[in-house]
């Protein structure tokens, strides 16, 4: 049994498996050995996606906590800067004792019915159901790890299915094709369910069909409908349908995209779900304004400008070139991007459509097992401003003498949140 969180949070991270499921036999039955915690009264909204799936929970967690009576669930993944993000209620993480407390339960109830090993999404994901019962969660936004369908978090049923949007990741598990990303996501979506996502045009049809066949609802996000979109440096501005003049501290056109899913969502709480939530329209626009997502184009230094995103697919690249492009234009200033990304990653895709976009471009690594050497990285770019550097605090201590460059550190969440650690402990 564990004593200090460090040593339960090593062990829970030590069960992580790169097997391919087939179905969801093992959480089903999991779920039964604790009494199936995730059958309890508490309200779920499932959100799976490519990207933005971790901010649209936050918007969401953020409006419903205005009403301070609802005590709000939320479960996400990875972490920023501590394990314990993953599990919050009402916007505060699980405790450190709370950890060592689930993680040694589990444990034990494991062994005492022979059950064997588990995984780690598993894990954390049967410690989320547990803590949420305990602490009779009103209602809880669960983000799928991967996919949807074969996702330890889909034996929910949930009130609301939410897909952020479907683009190409995690390949390997999810097939080549977006058709076949797409089933996987759609997964989430149960008979007679409810289903809220923006328009694709390359695979509404799979999305229409799918939502016949299981007799669900479908309310499909159009993007000709978010307009007098400003977007600056502090803040995000757009309207959507009868919410105008909506202010965002996220940045980036691609979060007026996850707000106005998220405005539909709660639309569809308030008129199907009788308002039980007490959701008004001071509630959605403080919410939506107060949200702020670690690592998601954060300006964490004005003066140089230096922003961190975790960009770590090509959707997500295409996202932030939109971003700095427009950014560079705005303020008439060079652009200096730090660039480090995953091993299984497309980085070379990645890397083609952002180095004609950048004055200079270091490439580094990280110290996370997945990182590739930042020497790969550097022999794929064409950039004729290239550098190649292993030395992160020299990196971070050369975009802060130099007011000439917008500096971004982009390629991974790993990457992101060992930089942000650095700058804010130095």
């Amino acid at each position: 049994m564990f004593n200090n969180v460090i040593d339960a949070i090593n062990y829970i991270e030590s069960r992580k498996r790169t097997t391919k499921k087939t179905n969801l036999d093992s959480m089903y039955k999991l779920c039964a050995l604790f009494d199936n915690p995730q059958d309890s009264n508490i309200k779920f909204i499932h959100v799976a996606g490519t990207n933005g799936k971790g901010s649209v929970v936050s918007y969401l967690r953020n409006v419903l906590c205005e009403n301070k009576q609802l005590k709000v669930g939320s479960f996400t993944s990875p972490y920023i800067e501590c394990f314990n993000e993953r599990i919050e209620i009402n916007g505060e993480y699980i405790s450190d004792s709370d950890v060592i407390k689930y993680t040694n339960y589990i444990i034990d109830t494991i062994d005492k019915n022979n059950y064997g090993e588990i995984g780690f999404f598993e894990f954390i994901t049967i410690m989320c159901f547990l803590y949420f019962k305990d602490r009779k969660v009103d209602i809880a936004i669960i983000e799928v790890g991967i996919g949807g369908l074969l996702d330890s978090t889909n034996v929910i049923n949930p009130i609301l299915s939410i897909i952020s949007n479907v683009s190409y990741d995690h390949m390997n598990i999810l097939g080549d094709t977006l058709h076949e990303i797409g089933t996987q996501k759609l997964g989430i979506v149960k008979t007679k369910g409810a289903l809220i996502t923006i328009e694709n045009e390359e695979i509404n049809n799979l999305i229409i069909d799918t939502c016949k066949e299981r007799n669900a609802k479908l309310i499909l996000v159009k993007k000709a409908d978010i307009k007098d979109v400003n977007i600056g440096l502090n803040e995000t501005l757009f309207s959507y349908k009868e919410f105008k003049n909506v202010k965002l501290k996220m940045l980036g056109l691609y979060q007026c995209e996850n707000a106005s899913i998220v405005l539909e969502a709660l639309s569809y709480l308030i008129n199907y779900h009788n308002n039980e939530f007490n959701i008004n329209i001071d509630n959605i626009y403080n919410g939506l304004f107060k949200t702020f997502w670690q690592g998601r184009l954060e300006l964490i230094n004005q003066n140089p400008l230096i922003i961190i995103d975790g960009a770590h697919n090509i959707d997500g690249i295409n996202r932030l070139y939109e971003y700095l492009f427009l950014l560079k234009e705005k303020l008439n200033k060079k652009l200096r991007l730090i660039l480090a990304i995953s091993a299984n990653k497309e980085k070379f895709k990645m890397i083609k459509k952002i180095d004609s976009l950048a004055d200079e471009i270091i490439f580094t690594s990280f110290s996370y097992k997945r990182s590739e050497d930042g020497r790969v990285l550097y022999n794929a770019s064409n950039n004729k401003n290239k550098l190649y550097s292993d030395d992160l605090k020299d990196i971070l201590n050369k975009t802060l003498e130099d007011n000439d460059y917008i500096n971004c550190f982009a390629g991974s969440l790993y990457f992101v949140s060992e930089i942000r650690k650095m700058f804010f402990d130095k």
